[in-house]
């Protein structure tokens, strides 16, 4: 008799530990403090729903548009007319330490988003010079610094792109890491996670804490797997006449039955656990606070309720001391003009 069937939904649990380099924030990294035009004050993690945005919508505006510029024709043209003309395969020093001026001058956004990815095959000089250009070249130079550094296909472009972030994140790089965490991608938000951990980003917390891990469905139409676990009888099952000179007999046919199940596996969730968003929220949150906040593990729940219940405050008057230092600076700032117009009027 065949074996019975049993469909079975089997949950295959899988830990994905990706290698991460071994860095801290490097001593250029801001303590969140700032939040400059266009980041968005610290709300609380809801319950459910979308988690609290980074940034403002114009702010998130301008940094899709400033990647859309880049992968403009006209802009990548002319890049490729100066590696051709310029960089590349020139040996003159003359000939290419023009190109390189000619990258410097090149400061609008689109164009400081389109060279890593447009030069990223040259030599070392021309690498050196756009991460350079880029690292010096603002919020907007920074922000391509932070996409190049996710998005990038070289290992070593994004690697430099890494070493030459400056942090505190200002609004238009938040903007960069707020799109690739809530993308799909794991490789992508784990170098997200990363760069958020280099640059000491206050404000992607929340977005961390729910980014740690993910449940992937495993898609196939088909079983996934099946298993048998069964006992084989023997028995006859039928007897064969058999006869001669005076003699008779009969044959026995041996028929075999197996008794057991058979287990289908039909359905699997994997969950991936991103150790690199893991490790930048630990190291975010306890340079934040001064206390160790790794015994909050993986769980959503624990530390939604750390950063509602005891992060929101310390964020908050940090938020309240920047301002106030702030409105000082600028009020200094007034009064150093208003004294310099006196002495000129005298």
């Amino acid at each position: 008799m065949p074996l019975p069937i049993i469909p079975i939904v089997f949950a295959l649990v899988t830990i994905a530990a990706l290698p991460a380099p071994t860095h801290a924030a490097p001593p250029w990294t801001g303590d969140g403090s700032g939040w400059t035009e266009g980041v968005l004050p610290p709300t609380p993690i809801a319950n459910e729903g979308v988690l609290p945005p980074m940034v403002d919508a114009r702010t998130s505006a301008r940094a899709r548009a400033n990647l859309a510029a880049s992968r403009n024709p006209g802009v990548r043209r002319l890049l490729e007319e100066i590696g051709k003309t310029n960089l590349g395969r020139m040996r003159k020093t003359e000939t290419r330490a023009l190109g390189l001026e000619r990258l410097r001058a090149l400061d609008d956004p689109g164009f400081l988003y389109a060279m890593p990815e447009v030069f990223a095959g040259e030599a070392e000089d021309v690498r050196r010079t756009v991460v350079e250009h880029l690292a010096a070249s603002g919020p907007s130079g920074q922000a391509a610094l932070a996409w190049t550094a996710i998005h990038g296909t070289k290992s070593n472009m994004r690697e430099a792109c890494v070493a030459s972030l400056r942090g505190p994140a200002a609004a238009e790089t938040l903007a960069v890491l707020q799109t690739a965490l809530r993308g799909g991608n794991h490789e992508t938000i784990d170098r997200a996670g990363r760069i958020a951990g280099v640059m000491d980003a206050w404000p992607a917390i929340p977005h961390l804490v729910a980014t740690q891990y993910s449940a992937d469905r495993v898609r196939r139409k088909s079983d996934l797997a099946w298993i048998a676990i069964g006992t084989q009888r023997s028995y006859v099952q039928n007897l064969i006449p058999v006869t001669g000179d005076g003699s008779g007999a009969f044959q026995p046919v041996i028929g075999q039955i197996l008794e057991g199940f058979v287990m289908r596996v039909m359905d699997a969730v994997v969950v991936i656990y991103r150790t690199e968003v893991h490790r930048s929220l630990i190291g975010i949150t306890s340079r934040a606070t001064g206390a160790d906040t790794s015994g909050n593990g993986w769980s959503f729940t624990a530390w939604r309720d750390w950063y509602n219940d005891e992060f929101l405050a310390t964020a908050s008057e940090r938020a309240a001391d920047a301002a106030d230092a702030s409105d000082a600076a600028r009020y200094a700032e007034a009064e150093r003009r208003r004294r310099d117009a006196a002495a000129g009027e005298e």
